[in-house]
């Protein structure tokens, strides 16, 4: 009877989802609302779309998997995020809000174009928002597809062009108006599964204290050989990170903190809300729900540890397999809510980053290349490029092999190292320059490429550094300091219509 009701169950919540991307399409009246659904929702439909754009099904997989393997290290990451909504909305929202009223705005290009009135910013910032979301999307693929075979029951290539399939149609219909509508729907129904997921963590372990002295208490254990070692420092405030990559530690929280203001998933909601007075709201309710999401990171890879601690299961090969041993095990309503929640979440990232990534190549870089279209056939262009990025995405997701992997390191740390000096550093710093921004964005994308690969070569950074944080550091660096020696679009030299941003 599983056998049955859940992937029938999952496969009508995907239509569900289909349907509503494919309703966004008659709200949709410009360009600008193709490309960026501009002041087109309220504050709720953003709280939700921002929660589970940042959330994603790296909550439900890849999160567990890191407490199974870390303990408590990875909870900074979260916790970090569920802060930075409150920084990006409430410092930065107001601002990046505002450029929708003194401009034409569908695009972070857009916003770093009318700023600094450069179309090699725009360009460049094109580039790597591309690079970062095609990353994103393959790897989503990748990842996703397996999840979604496991969960529907079919090969992985015919969940992947079924689900993702949809995805590509609703997104080339309605534009980054149905993902943020469908995102907000799919964030209520993740929020649904956090609940699935407690009710669940009780049932099964029976509380945390119970998980917790079955944890510190198991020693070593074995199984087809492979041996996990269980010790208190697991679950103390700091994890094994603490030793074995203490620079995580500090890293993490910086990033995934301030990280968030420099993420899609955020930005570009905060020129999505219809009034910019929901902004404070929007700060504290999505990072509340975020939190209440993190539920699902914590509560998973304590199962995980708790399986494995009690003999329930044998030590895990691969620690992504955390939420389907404990999913498994549940009833099969829970069950059903559960993988509804995990579905929703690769539905919501995965139209997100393909409306982004298509946006970057048909309006920003089109437009950095100074050629001219009218509103009508722009738009159009946007679809076909949903379409030409969507299916090669799904193609080297499925046939990439091991580059992949490779290029899913690759995304947030990108983002950031672009993001911030064009769009929030350049809204927050009148003194940014032209100049300051180019050459940080310049820096941003040769370090992404260089450093990533010295990491594929085998060399590793000092206390566990990640690569990115030092394409972030330097990219912000540059930009300060050749701001300070240049005047191009900083100080008086603001464009005349952006002036009215920085008294907000």
């Amino acid at each position: 009877m599983n056998d049955v009701l859940v992937p029938g169950f999952v496969a009508l919540f995907i239509l569900s989802v289909f349907a509503v991307g494919l309703y966004s399409q008659r709200l949709i009246d410009s360009s600008d609302e193709f490309y960026g659904a501009t002041k087109m929702f309220g504050a709720a439909v953003i709280t939700l779309a921002s929660m589970s754009g940042i959330m994603s099904a790296f909550g439900f997989i890849g999160g567990p998997g890191l407490v199974y393997q870390m303990g408590t290290s990875s909870l900074w990451m979260t916790f970090a995020s569920g802060l930075g909504f409150a920084m990006a909305y409430w410092i930065v929202g107001k601002r990046v809000r505002g450029m929708a009223d003194v401009a034409n705005i569908g695009t972070l290009g857009d916003i770093a174009d009318e700023r600094f009135n450069s179309g090699a910013i725009r360009g460049i910032l094109s580039v790597i928002l591309f690079i970062a979301c095609w990353a994103y999307l393959a790897s989503q693929v990748a990842g996703g597809g397996y999840v979604l075979s496991v969960i529907l029951g079919v090969s992985m290539e015919t969940a992947v062009w079924l689900v993702f399939g949809l995805i590509i149609v609703y997104v080339a219909v309605g534009g980054m108006a149905s993902a943020q509508l469908a995102g907000a729907y799919t964030g209520a129904v993740m929020l649904i599964g956090v609940v699935g997921v407690i009710v669940g963590f009780f049932q099964i372990a029976g509380g945390m204290e119970n998980t917790t002295m079955t944890v510190v208490e198991a020693g070593e254990l074995t199984g087809e050989d492979v041996t996990k070692a269980f010790t208190p420092q697991m679950l103390d405030g700091w994890g094994l990170a603490e030793g074995s990559a203490p620079g995580l530690l500090l890293i993490w929280p910086i990033v995934f903190s301030i990280g968030v203001m420099g993420q899609p998933q955020v930005l570009q909601r905060m020129f999505s809300i219809n009034d910019p007075k929901g902004l404070r709201t929007v700060g504290l309710v999505s990072g509340v729900t975020y939190a209440v999401g993190s539920l699902l990171w914590l509560l998973i890879g304590f199962i995980a540890l708790y399986l494995v601690a009690s003999g329930a299961i044998e030590p895990l090969a691969d620690p992504d397999m955390a939420a389907f041993e404990f999913v498994e095990r549940l009833h099969i309503v829970l069950q059903m809510i559960i993988y509804a929640g995990l579905v929703a979440a690769i539905m919501s990232t995965a139209a997100f980053f393909l409306s982004v990534a298509s946006g970057a190549i048909a309006r920003d870089f089109v437009r950095a290349m100074g050629w001219e279209f009218s509103e009508r056939r722009e738009t159009w262009l946007g679809r076909v490029a949903v379409l030409v990025v969507g299916v090669g995405a799904v193609i080297f997701g499925l046939y990439g092999g091991h580059l992949v992997a490779i290029l899913g390191t690759f995304g947030w740390g990108t983002f950031v190292s672009g993001t911030i000096p064009a769009v929030v550093v350049g809204l927050l710093w009148k003194g940014a320059s032209r100049e300051g921004v180019t050459a940080g964005l310049a820096s941003a994308l040769l370090l992404n490429v260089i450093l990533l690969t010295a990491t594929q070569l085998g060399y590793s950074f000092p206390i566990g550094m990640d690569f990115y944080f030092i394409a972030i550091a330097v990219s912000i660096s540059v930009t300060t300091f050749v701001s300070y020696l240049t005047d191009g679009a900083s100080g008086e030299n603001v464009p005349e219509h952006v002036k009215p941003i920085f008294k907000l």
